[in-house]
């Protein structure tokens, strides 16, 4: 597929030519690039270039005046002319658009040369320029529980890793973990109060618990309060007893939340606030001396024409606030992890808070624009349309939701009376692959920045859109092997390579949805929109299950055709594919 954008490139080139001395150098290299996605409508080819408009309008701004479709005409005629390797079969126009049909040759060589080069690897990705990534998700707080709140921004923050990963940037996955605070002032009182400050191992088996009783002395008990606060001062003034007592307290939480990012498969390192206590002193003097720090009863603030409220960056007390940690974290990510781009995984409801800290890194010329970029998501929503609570009106754990969904997702096996075929062994591994993967696919396969309503029943089901749905087409395709006894080796043989051709529309109509691949991908990478990698997998196996029902692959004699082996051997691969980037686990038997 770089060949057939190369050759767009190369044909926007050759028709700007000779306007090129006119255009300024940086808005010329943009208008080469080409702008292509696949088509709507079949009728239409397989791909639509859509740069006649963008050119268009930048000609007019330098008074050259040219019909857009005689622009588009031009476009069609460069692209037959450079086409010396067949890689299109027909291109036409359609008002401003240049329609193109690839070639069967082109559509065959191009998903060999994507999803056939090893049995046991990856698709090969996209040629991009490799970029530093910085991704701050899921940031739980010590103490407490993760909840249903934490479920899309570990979900989402995941699965942009692992694309970027997968793509060839460096990635550095950031746990912004809620790590000190006043809350640590009231927890250490507390383990003083229970005589556990000598304990090596401090025996709190529901830390939770232990949290709220604390919180609940604190609200009622003007001694404990004061005594609590006093704790603060002294853990933040570097005692030692009280930072042994502090990092046992968040090596606990470390070990929970690991339960359940274990349980997501979910890899991500910690650098929580407590990263950046020796970066606050300095953050507070560098906005003094630019003179954007103001002094407002007491305390130090960043205002920012047009912001709702200000950044304040100390508090009345001397202390230090999130904002000065927000500043803090957005410097050292651009400095000193020297971070291309950096993106917030944090719901919509704080929105303006990052527009504000990214308008303030711009200013002062950390960042450059749209480095920093915040990537919003909406709520989980219960059946009822609210935010999705427990039946007592609390917040759902995320322990208990992954373990509800597999439960369900075990029972659903049982109750279609295939769990005699399989051994307790993998009645585990089927249960956890569909109920997990079932809560990361509905999380996914949503628009990002919409709400959606949580539903077991939906989400499990085996009709429409769902996880179950992808891993069924799976298996079947995986189960071809088995049954004809074949090792999967052979199919990325020579013999079997060259044997591949298209006899049937069905079978175009896959590999031009396979082929779909580059622009998906690269399109989601730069916009996080990752329902568009859903969305992907469902078309991939609608086309599939179509070209199956209609092409014969093995005959009722046990012949087989090995042209359409490979075929479904590359859909196997365009959904691994899928499911590495989306974080589901391919299963061999359902």
């Amino acid at each position: 597929m770089d060949t057939l954008l190369e050759l767009c490139r190369l044909a926007v080139s050759q028709v700007l030519q000779q306007y090129k001395s006119q255009i300024q150098d940086e808005q010329y290299q943009e208008l080469l690039i080409p702008n292509l996605t696949p088509a709507t409508n079949p009728k239409f080819g397989h791909y639509q270039l859509n740069n006649t408009m963008k050119i268009q309008k930048q000609l007019q701004m330098l008074d050259i005046k040219i019909i857009p479709k005689q622009l588009s005409e031009s476009l069609c005629e460069a692209i037959k002319s450079l086409d010396t390797t067949s890689i299109t079969s027909n291109v036409t126009v359609a008002a401003v658009f240049v329609n193109i049909t690839l070639s069967d040759k082109f559509l065959i060589s191009s998903a060999k040369n994507i999803f056939m080069t090893s049995e046991t690897k990856l698709p090969v990705p996209p040629r991009v320029d490799p970029l530093i990534i910085a991704v701050d998700f899921s940031s739980p707080n010590v103490a407490k529980s993760m909840h249903v709140g934490h479920l899309r921004s570990t979900i989402i923050g995941d699965s942009i890793c692992r694309l970027n990963e997968y793509l060839g940037h460096k990635v550095y996955r950031i746990n912004h973990l809620g790590d000190w605070g006043t809350q640590f002032g009231m927890l250490i009182a507390h383990l003083k109060d229970n005589k556990l400050e000598d304990n090596e191992c401090l025996p709190i088996e529901d830390l939770v618990m232990f949290y709220k009783e604390a919180k609940v002395k604190f609200d009622q008990d003007a001694e404990f309060q004061s005594r609590a606060k006093l704790e603060v001062v002294t853990l933040q003034g570097g005692n030692e007893v009280s930072l042994k007592l502090w990092k046992r307290l968040v090596e606990l939480s470390l070990k929970e939340f690991q339960v359940a990012y274990d349980q997501l498969d979910v890899v991500i390192e910690p650098y929580g606030e407590s990263f950046y206590n020796d970066k606050l002193a300095p953050i507070v003097e560098y906005f003094q001396k630019n003179g954007m720090a103001k002094s407002s009863n007491g305390a130090e603030i960043i205002e920012i024409e047009g912001a709702q409220h200000p950044f304040m960056i100390r508090k009345t007390d001397g202390g230090y606030t999130y904002d000065t940690t927000d500043l803090a974290a957005i410097r050292y990510r651009i400095e000193t992890l020297h971070a291309d781009k950096l993106l917030y995984v944090v719901d919509l409801g704080q929105s303006s808070h990052f527009q504000l800290l990214y308008d303030i890194a711009e200013q002062v010329g950390w960042a450059k624009k749209n480095q920093a970029q915040h990537i919003g998501f909406g709520v989980v929503l219960g059946e009822d349309g609210k935010r999705l609570k427990t039946r007592s009106g609390e917040t759902v754990k995320l322990q208990e939701l992954l373990n509800e969904a597999v439960i369900q997702a075990r029972a659903q096996i049982k109750e279609s009376g295939k769990d005699s075929q399989y051994t307790e062994a993998e009645m585990d591994e089927i249960s956890k692959a569909i109920g997990i993967g079932s809560i990361k696919y509905a999380d996914l396969s949503s628009q990002r920045t919409k709400d959606y309503k949580f539903s077991y029943e939906k989400m499990l089901s085996f009709k429409g859109n769902t996880c179950s749905y992808m891993l069924y087409s799976f298996t079947r395709i995986s189960s071809i092997a088995r049954k004809l006894n074949l090792k999967r080796s052979v199919f990325y043989s020579e013999e079997y390579m060259n044997s591949v051709e298209i006899k049937a529309p069905q079978e175009q109509s896959l590999l031009v949805v396979l082929l779909k691949c580059y622009t998906i991908l690269v399109d989601t990478a730069n916009d996080n929109m990752l329902h568009r990698i859903c969305d992907w997998m469902y078309q991939i196996a609608g086309a599939y299950t179509t070209f199956y029902e209609n092409c014969r692959v093995i005959g009722e004699d046990g012949t087989y055709d090995k042209s359409r082996l490979v075929l479904c051997e590359m859909t196997r691969q365009a959904l691994r594919l899928c499911f590495k980037l989306i974080g589901i686990k391919e299963i061999e038997k359902m």
